[in-house]
């Protein structure tokens, strides 16, 4: 059985302001310094590489300590300020995680956000129920890091997992390059700010405009729902 693991913003919902946001009040009312995320390509970036990159750019030195406490202020003022985000789901992201999740498939999140501020996104596009584990951008600066740790758990739950049963989705070369270096199959969606050629260039295994493609992205992951007694006669 496939296990398929996605990553989250721009690949199955849109709409996230506030969370920046959230980072900049962060470093003021820790640091006393207005910030700005002025650190080249972010897309697909963890926030903790976001983070340190961020605090060295303004001469701040964040120690572990720091960071945890960062972690902290960014969670509780992103819950706080979420009422002002306008997250949706993308086109067929929720299609496909139904038809995945009512044919057993186990699923799971890798993402660059920090994962309280992951969990309050999936749960505002109604996404949260359909994941069991996830790989988080407060664990690690590198994304083959996190997705690592993604394998793992999903290993203690479902038994021993190869790279070869295992699919990450996402919309960045960022996503595709971590799938190449810890040798899972890729599926690169132009849904975020790549476009199919950017994807491919980067060595996507696959690429769809978008999940909103549902048949497409079930043939790819070779899906194939079970035939009902009913469909048999």
């Amino acid at each position: 059985m496939k296990t398929i693991i996605f990553d989250i913003d721009k690949t199955l919902l849109v709409g996230s302001h506030c969370h920046f946001y959230s980072f900049r009040l962060a470093f003021r009312e820790l640091f006393d310094v207005d910030v700005r995320i002025d650190i080249g390509n972010i897309q697909g970036m963890t926030d903790k590489e976001i983070i340190f990159r961020t605090g060295a750019e303004h001469g701040l030195e964040i120690d572990e300590d720091d960071f945890r406490r960062i972690v902290d202020r960014i969670s509780y003022n992103y819950r706080l300020n979420l009422g002002r985000d306008n997250i949706r789901a993308l086109d067929g992201a929720g299609a496909v995680l139904e038809r995945l999740k009512d044919g057993g498939i186990p699923l799971g999140v890798v993402t660059g956000n920090i994962e309280p501020v992951a969990w309050l996104k999936l749960r505002a596009a109604s996404f949260d129920t359909h994941f069991r584990f996830g790989g988080f951008g407060n664990e690690g600066c590198s994304r083959a890091s996190i997705l690592r740790l993604a394998l793992e758990r999903a290993s203690a739950i479902y038994g021993n997992l190869r790279a070869g049963d295992v699919i990450a989705v996402g919309d960045t070369p960022r996503d595709i390059a971590a799938g190449r270096e810890v040798g899972v199959t890729t599926v690169g969606v132009a849904t975020g700010d790549f476009s199919m050629d950017e994807l491919e260039e980067a060595g996507a295994d696959h690429v769809l405009e978008g999940l909103f493609d549902v048949d497409g992205f079930l043939g790819i992951v070779g899906y194939h729902p079970p035939v009902t007694a009913e469909v048999a006669k």
